[in-house]
């Protein structure tokens, strides 16, 4: 019963988290264009290295900076999921063709895809920089220490969600 309950509660943490990431994306999406908070945390800015940017008072001019920021010239991520879409893709149609897997061409695929995804870290760690550089150092603090509170969250987590250990080491 215990580890039903655990699977039931990892379960509930990850869809929690999953309507967060969506929730997040939409709000950074409509942002307020007052010199309000942003959105961040690991749907918004977080991906860009900049998480929690939403507990950040901005001034509206780096409210200004900061939409500009957002605004240039950014990869079109959505053709390039499209891209990976279509890739692993034809990684499954080789595995499930009958005959010798051609591994070479799986290898040629995977390799497209990291590339993608450096691609995109790059530009998302880019995008981070620039924010950083529009922030003071009481805000970067003040996100450093809304960060070390969520680590020491989740290392809690762990250890009350951790499996007790075997029956021969309790003694």
């Amino acid at each position: 019963m215990v580890p039903m309950m655990k699977k039931m509660i990892l379960t509930a943490t990850l869809i929690g988290g999953l309507a967060g990431l969506s929730g997040q994306a939409l709000a950074a999406h409509h942002a307020p264009p007052h010199g309000g908070c942003m959105p961040g945390g690991p749907g918004g800015f977080g991906g860009m290295g900049m998480p929690f940017l939403a507990n950040v008072q901005l001034t509206s001019a780096q409210h200004k900076k900061l939409q500009a920021i957002l605004k240039d010239e950014h990869p079109d991520f959505h053709a390039d999921m499209e891209q990976e879409h279509q890739l692993h893709k034809q990684i499954q149609e080789l595995l499930a063709t009958p005959g010798k897997v051609d591994q070479a061409r799986i290898e040629s695929l995977q390799q497209q895809i990291a590339t993608l995804h450096q691609q995109h870290e790059a530009a998302h760690l880019q995008t981070a920089i620039r924010i950083h550089d529009i922030l003071t150092a009481d805000q970067l603090n003040q996100i450093r220490e809304t960060e070390e509170k969520v680590d020491s969250l989740h290392e809690q987590l762990r250890a009350l969600t951790a499996p007790p250990p075997p029956e021969d080491d309790k003694k």
